[in-house]
């Protein structure tokens, strides 16, 4: 009898996580093998699929505009989450300790641009930095950068011109990931703070940036899993180009598979990303921590 209601009882659980399991194993593990295995052929549709083994893969690192993806990448994690954090601290910091009244519209304000649609972003953002109507493109002629200037037509500063949008995207998220981890800080803290003599800058370096060091942490793990993610405002603004000067792995991945119809060679380039962000993600849990802003209560 007794082991009767505890087979009921386990199974009353196996019950309760199995739309979970289902769900993970349907829309992760399935995707992830399918893709996997796709990238061992050539094909564009499920009906003319060639094995040609580990060739895509090869030809993958022969190839010079992957090689592009792969450092634009690179300049993306480390500008614009480097970037992101700091002002997000300082708008933190600034609407939590320093603003009195109206907090709730200076939050909302800066975190407008997070909910705002990519598209509706990329138009506004392009339109500003048209070379002869642009915003932007006259304010720079007009304090002398000379002829009006194609931000997104010139190879060396289109990749940045879209991570300057990016940044006044995201923004806003890191903001209020650190109001709410500076409001974990409690009164006590801060008051013993000002006792022992840390006013302005030493307050700010010696109690809020080490009590929101799991908020860093996230924000890092967020962003590097985020800008490995980004297709939607590239694509937007300038579709990879100029000569594939601002393609990422998404769009790359886009134009492989959906528009030169090399289905295998586009999911080679899925996995090596895949594997790019777990090595990523994996090095900055190993040494930094899981950095959960949630489960972690700074000063409390």
């Amino acid at each position: 009898m007794i082991k009767e209601k505890k087979r009921r009882k386990d199974m009353t659980g196996y019950l309760f996580i199995a739309p979970a399991i289902i769900f993970f194993l349907v829309f992760i593990v399935y995707p992830i093998g399918f893709i996997s295995y796709g990238s061992l052929f050539n094909w564009s549709s499920l009906s003319n699929m060639t094995f040609v083994g580990l060739k895509n893969f090869v030809e993958l690192f022969q190839d010079e505009v992957f090689i592009i993806t792969l450092r634009n990448t690179l300049l993306w994690i480390l500008i614009t989450i480097t970037i992101q954090m700091v002002l997000g601290f300082i708008l933190a910091y600034i609407i939590e300790e320093k603003v009195k009244k109206y907090k709730s519209f200076f939050r909302t304000l800066f975190f407008i641009p997070v909910v705002t649609s990519v598209v509706v972003i990329s138009i506004v953002w392009s339109n500003m930095y048209s070379p002869y109507q642009g915003l932007l493109t006259n304010f720079l002629y007009s304090i002398g950068f000379g002829s009006p200037i194609n931000l997104l037509g010139d190879v060396n500063k289109a990749i940045f011109a879209i991570m300057v949008v990016n940044i006044w995207e995201w923004t806003g998220w890191s903001m209020i990931l650190y109001i709410a981890g500076l409001s974990e800080i409690s009164q006590g803290i801060k008051e013993a703070a000002l006792i022992d003599g840390a006013k302005g800058f030493k307050k700010i370096y010696h109690i809020f940036i080490p009590l929101t060091a799991h908020v860093h942490k996230s924000l890092v793990l967020l962003g590097i899993i985020g800008s490995l993610q980004t297709f939607a405002l590239v694509y937007s603004m300038t579709s990879g180009g100029p000569n594939s000067a601002t393609e990422v792995p998404g769009t790359y991945i886009f134009k492989m598979g959906f528009q030169v119809q090399r289905m295998g060679y586009a999911s080679a380039i899925s996995v090596i990303i895949l594997l790019l962000a777990l090595v990523l993600t994996v090095m900055q849990v190993v040494t930094l921590g899981s950095g959960n802003f949630i489960s972690k209560k700074g000063g409390k």
